[in-house]
């Protein structure tokens, strides 16, 4: 399949490989060489996918695995949102791929995750890196399961073909790509986050959903509060009070 058989929206380039290490690793190495924004890096086959801290991506065959390569305008620690519009647009993309209405099958589980009946569909992975010139670089990856899952992980996993859902991923990446870019304008490099943060708690789990949560040295579980103004995860203690997560892994319960 060649670049000009996939629609992407105006503005976008597309780098497709048969076989690549990671697409994140490959987009940055472009962004270190001066790639300007706006290339999407597409693999068939990933040898050393990887998650969030250090974690490796169980790349199935016939899945999705994708990259978009992003220089935002704003301060570095606005960059970190970007999960979210992420995440809202790998959501959209999902549901415009089914002939059905999904309801509450689908929620997004923060900060990275897409879930489908409380399983891991698909993940993003948020990365940086400054090129040759001195800017500033995003690698913003996508890996969606569309008719394979792992069975070994932490979390249960789905895919989309056992849920009656049939998609091919140059398909599923033009759904992507084009509700990324619609969400990328909303976000406007942080400037439209307070939208970005309504919308993605719109779709995110049910409110007081019980949560485990993960954080370095301890964890903590309570009920889901939603986002702080920041991007934050408020957690809601058995007592009544709030703790604001910014980092840690989420486990519905």
């Amino acid at each position: 399949m060649s670049a000009s058989e996939i629609t992407l929206p105006s503005g976008y380039r597309l780098s497709i490989h048969e076989t690549l290490d990671s697409t994140n690793a490959q987009a940055l190495r472009r962004a270190g060489e001066g790639e300007e924004p706006g290339l999407w890096v597409w693999t068939l086959s990933q040898t050393a996918g990887r998650g969030r801290l250090g974690r490796r991506w169980d790349s199935l065959a016939g899945n999705l695995f994708a990259t978009l390569l992003l220089r935002p305008d704003c301060p570095p620690q606005c960059t970190a949102q970007l999960s979210l519009v992420a995440g809202i647009a790998l959501h959209d993309a999902v549901a415009h791929l089914a002939d059905r209405d999904l309801g509450q099958h689908l929620a997004i589980k923060w900060p990275n995750d897409l879930l489908y009946d409380g399983m891991k569909l698909g993940g993003i992975l948020l990365e940086s890196t400054i090129s040759k010139d001195g800017a500033p670089a995003v690698a913003m990856g996508v890996g969606l399961n569309l008719t394979a899952h792992p069975d070994t992980t932490d979390t249960p996993a789905a895919d989309l073909l056992q849920h009656g859902i049939s998609a091919t991923p140059a398909r599923a990446l033009e759904c992507l790509a084009a509700a990324c870019d619609q969400w990328l304008g909303i976000w406007n490099n942080s400037e439209g986050f307070a939208q970005i943060r309504q919308y993605w708690m719109q779709r995110s789990l049910p409110r007081n959903a019980p949560l485990k949560v993960k954080l370095t040295d301890s964890q903590v579980q309570g009920a889901y509060g939603g986002l702080a103004e920041d991007g934050a995860l408020i957690l809601v203690l058995s007592d009544g009070s709030e703790k604001q997560i910014t980092t840690g892994d989420v486990f519905p319960l």
